[in-house]
């Protein structure tokens, strides 16, 4: 079953494109989704203008426009997105820019202060865990990711650790709750904090939320999406997000690690793992934040929650620190070799 909605052409007065939508978008989406197109006189032609919801974007719901035989993509916004610790404005600036690296889908509109925006929608598959695993992606993500380090963003900062307590001050907020063992690990992390401040580590233009999907492998290479936590940041941070999320054991981070730095050293090892470790917790406090807002809000990924999201990271994060003890972390991540490139 579907819905209709159609408008009149702002520049004619003659009808437009019926907008059609399947019955997963709800009632307020398909408003604001009309609106936006009236707004930014998105008038492609005569035919129907289609709407699915694309899983996936857990603060937002994203749409998949169909018109023809072209398709882009509407990232529709919360109320109140700040809740999750973004700025949306650096969010489409930054996508924007990895955009013009050939790393993001172009910015075609965007609807500023709400941060609505909606960009080209781009052919390829979007990555799981296992496959970035694989030798044959590896090197693909890794190259992607020296590309945008390559560069700086100066609209925004990006600290991992005042993203955490901006998560646990949401769930506190919000009435979430965490794994059991969350506040022990929560204390070693902190310990973690003035070390990498005083370490003065590269940094860059990061992506800074490398989950999986947050990844698509196209024809013409690996492209990112979901820059909502973009900014300048330590360039260790990606590199860890990307090879905690995808669960790469030590011997598959290390070979990730060398590929990005081929004179790869035991402080830059160290550094990544801790990040590994705060990292994990970090998606441990969003989930928690996350689950009471916006479960009831956003298609999700097969076989994805955020249950059990937090359940795979504080399983993570629990490893981490058993097989890296904290004070041989500590001592080694500081250390910062001359020509490290994170």
């Amino acid at each position: 079953m579907i819905s209709m909605m159609s408008s009149t052409n702002p520049e004619t007065g003659g009808a437009r494109s019926r907008c059609i939508f399947g019955d997963d978008v709800p009632a307020l989406v398909r408003d604001t989704a009309v609106n936006l197109l009236d707004q930014w006189r998105f008038l492609p032609g005569e035919r129907d203008i289609h709407f699915s919801i694309l899983p996936g974007g857990a603060n937002n719901i994203n749409l998949v426009l169909r018109h023809g035989d072209k398709r882009w993509a509407l990232k529709i916004r919360e109320t109140d997105a700040s809740f999750a610790g973004t700025s949306v404005s650096a969010a489409i600036e930054a996508q924007a820019m990895a955009a013009s690296l050939g790393l993001a889908p172009a910015v075609i509109a965007k609807c500023l202060p709400e941060g609505h925006f909606m960009s080209e929608f781009v052919e390829g598959e979007t990555l799981r865990p296992q496959r970035i695993r694989q030798p044959s992606i590896t090197p693909r993500i890794v190259d992607a990711l020296k590309q945008l380090h390559a560069h700086h963003f100066s609209p925004r900062k990006f600290d991992i650790f005042d993203d955490l307590r901006g998560f646990m001050a949401g769930t506190a907020k919000l009435g979430g709750s965490y794994p059991a063992s969350y506040e022990v690990l929560w204390g070693i992390a902190q310990r973690f904090e003035t070390i990498l401040a005083e370490a003065n580590a590269p940094v860059g233009f990061g992506h800074n939320d490398l989950v999986p999907q947050n990844f698509i492998a196209c024809s013409d290479g690996v492209k990112m999406v979901d820059f909502d936590y973009a900014g300048e940041a330590l360039l260790a941070i990606d590199l860890a997000s990307v090879t905690s999320q995808a669960e790469m054991s030590d011997d598959e981070t290390t070979a990730f690690l060398r590929l990005y730095d081929p004179h790869l050293d035991e402080s830059q090892i160290a550094r990544v793992q801790l990040l590994r470790f705060v990292n994990a917790l970090r998606e441990v406090a969003w989930a928690a934040m996350a689950e009471p807002f916006m479960a009831a809000k956003t298609t999700l990924l097969e076989g994805w929650s955020y249950r059990s999201h937090a359940d795979v990271n504080i399983r993570l994060a629990e490893a981490l620190i058993r097989e890296n003890p904290a004070d041989e972390l500590a001592s080694k991540a500081g250390f910062v070799r001359p020509g490290a490139l994170f």
